[in-house]
C-alpha cells in the first residue's frame, strides 16, 4: 500500500482526458501536489492510504476550471461601471481607481476576487494589473495571489502612450521602465508558490502603445520566455485607432510589429475580419474569451465558432469584476455558451462539453500548461473542484457537464484543490479568514471610491451604508 497526501474517492470524475472518461465511482489520490492515480475507487483505494479521505458520495469532481483574464483590483469598483461604453468606463471608473489605490487597498481588493475565482471552481488566473509606476502596487497583487493559494501569472504592463484615448499620465510609462520592472519581477516571483506563479507581459490596447513599444515587447518576450496577453479589438475604437495612427488595423499591425505568436494572449477580439482570424491562425495566437464582460460594456459578440474553426485555441475569462461585478466563472461558462448559441441564431452551436474544453483543456493550452493541469490524470497537477449538487438551482441533475454549465451557482461548488492543498473544504476556506476580508475590503472600497472621485457615479443611486 503506498501513501499519498489525500485521496478524495466515491465521486463522479470527470477527468476531461483525451476521451473525456466520466468515472462513476471514481478516486484520485495526490502525492507532492500531483496527481498519484486516478480511477475507480475501488482500484485506487487499493494502492494507495492516506492520513486525509475526503467521502465525495453524491458529488462531481472536475479539473479546475482557468480564467485566462481579469484585473483582480478591479474588485473596488463593482457596480460603478453601468451603462458605459469601454471608452467612456475606463476613464470615468478604473482608471481613476487605479491611480489611488494604496497597496493594502490592492492586496485586499485582489485577494477578494482570488476567494471568488476559487469559490467558482477555478484554479488558475491570468490577472492583467495596470500600469501603475509605484512597484508596491504589483508587488500587492502577487502578494494576494500567492496568499489564495491560487496558482496564476502576473501579466505587468507596457503602456508608453495614450493621452489620445484618456489614458492618465500616471498610468504612461516609457517602455524601456516597464520592461526593467517586469525583468525585476521575473527574478523576484516567477516559479514562487511553489512553482504556482508565472509572470509575463501584458499590453493594454493598441492604443496605449507605440510601434517601438510594441517591438520592444516582443523583443523581451522573446529574451525572457515571457508570455503576453493584450486586449485586441475589444471596442471598434480599437481599429479606428490604429488606422489613424499606423495606418494599418490592429491585427495586421500587430503583425507587421511581429507581435504575434503561440505565446500571445489576445483578449476580447470581438471585432475581427476574415484576415485578422487568417493571421491569427498563420501565429498560433491563443483566444480570451469574455462573454460577460462584453455583454456588459455593449462591446459586440466575439466570432468565436469562426475563430474556432480557424483552429485556434479558445479559452475562458471573467475578466474584471469592474466589466462583469463578479469572478464567477460558472457563470461565465453559462454566458459563453449562451452568447454563441443567440449570434449563430442554432442552439448547437456550443453544447455544454465544448464550453467545458474551453474553461478547462482550452484554458491550460492557452497558457501552454497543457502537461500540468486542465484534465485529470497521474502525474498532473493536483487542481480540481467537487461540486454538490443538492441545491434547487442544480436538483436534478441527468448530465453534470450541462449542470455544471447551466445550472450550478458558486453556492455548488463546495471543495477547492490547488496544488493538492485543500483552500476551500464544505464551503469554508481553511487558511483564510474570509469574513474578515470582506468587511475590510468592504471598507477599502468606500474609501478608494470617496478619494479617486468615482463616489460621483452614484449620486442618482442609492448607496450601500454597512453597518
Amino acid at each position: 500500500m503506498q501513501s499519498a497526501d489525500l485521496l478524495v474517492q466515491h465521486a463522479l470524475v470527470v477527468t476531461q482526458n483525451e476521451r473525456r472518461e466520466v468515472i462513476e465511482d471514481g478516486a484520485v489520490a495526490v502525492l507532492g501536489g500531483r496527481l498519484a492515480a486516478v480511477g475507480a475507487t475501488a482500484e485506487v483505494t487499493a494502492q494507495f492510504a492516506a492520513s486525509k479521505i475526503i467521502d465525495a458520495r453524491g458529488r462531481a469532481l472536475f479539473p479546475g476550471l482557468v480564467n485566462t483574464h481579469t484585473h483582480l483590483f478591479q474588485a473596488a469598483v463593482k457596480g460603478l461601471g453601468e451603462d458605459m461604453g469601454v471608452e467612456q468606463w475606463v476613464q470615468a471608473v478604473t482608471f481613476p481607481t487605479a491611480v489611488t489605490m494604496s497597496p493594502e487597498e490592492v492586496y485586499l481588493l485582489s485577494l477578494v476576487s482570488c476567494l471568488e475565482i476559487l469559490r467558482s471552481g477555478a484554479t488558475t488566473v491570468v490577472d492583467y494589473m495596470y500600469p501603475v509606476k509605484d512597484p508596491a502596487l504589483h508587488e500587492a497583487v502577487i502578494r494576494a495571489m500567492l496568499a489564495s493559494g491560487l496558482r496564476g501569472r502576473y501579466s505587468r504592463m507596457v503602456n508608453d502612450t495614450g493621452e489620445q484615448a484618456g489614458v492618465l499620465p500616471q498610468l504612461i510609462q516609457p517602455a524601456d521602465e516597464a520592461l526593467a520592472h517586469a525583468a525585476e519581477l521575473i527574478e523576484r516571483h516567477h516559479g514562487g508558490g511553489n512553482g504556482r506563479m508565472e509572470v509575463g507581459l501584458s499590453i493594454g490596447s493598441v492604443w496605449g502603445i507605440t510601434e517601438s513599444g510594441l517591438r520592444a515587447t516582443r523583443r523581451f518576450a522573446d529574451e525572457h520566455h515571457a508570455p503576453i496577453t493584450m486586449h485586441i479589438n475589444e471596442s471598434k475604437y480599437d481599429n479606428a485607432s490604429a488606422r489613424e495612427r499606423f495606418g494599418r488595423a490592429t491585427v495586421p499591425m500587430l503583425a507587421h510589429t511581429g507581435l504575434l505568436g503561440p505565446d500571445l494572449l489576445a483578449v476580447h477580439c470581438v471585432h475581427m475580419t476574415d484576415e485578422d482570424i487568417a493571421l491569427f491562425a498563420r501565429h498560433d495566437v491563443k483566444i480570451a474569451y469574455n462573454a460577460v464582460s462584453n455583454m456588459y460594456l455593449g462591446s459586440g459578440i466575439p466570432p468565436i465558432i469562426k475563430l474556432a474553426q480557424a483552429g485556434l485555441t479558445i479559452s475562458l475569462g471573467t475578466d474584471g469584476a469592474g466589466s462583469n461585478n463578479n469572478q464567477d466563472m460558472l457563470e461565465t461558462l453559462k454566458f459563453s455558451a449562451l452568447l454563441q448559441k443567440v449570434a449563430a441564431e442554432d442552439a448547437s452551436v456550443v453544447r455544454a462539453q465544448t464550453a467545458v474544453d474551453w474553461a478547462t483543456r482550452g484554458g491550460a493550452k492557452a497558457l501552454g500548461l497543457e502537461a500540468e493541469i486542465g484534465s485529470l490524470a497521474p502525474g498532473k497537477r493536483a487542481d480540481f473542484f467537487l461540486v454538490d449538487p443538492y441545491t434547487p438551482k442544480a436538483t436534478p441533475v441527468h448530465d453534470p457537464l450541462a449542470t455544471l454549465v447551466y445550472s450550478a451557482g458558486q453556492a455548488n461548488v463546495v471543495t477547492t484543490v490547488v496544488d493538492g492543498q485543500v483552500l476551500l473544504e464544505d464551503g469554508v476556506f481553511r487558511q483564510l479568514d474570509e469574513a474578515r476580508i470582506l468587511r475590510e475590503a468592504q471598507k477599502a472600497a468606500q474609501s478608494l471610491a470617496v478619494r479617486s472621485g468615482t463616489e460621483r457615479l452614484l449620486e442618482k443611486r442609492a448607496r450601500w451604508r454597512p453597518a
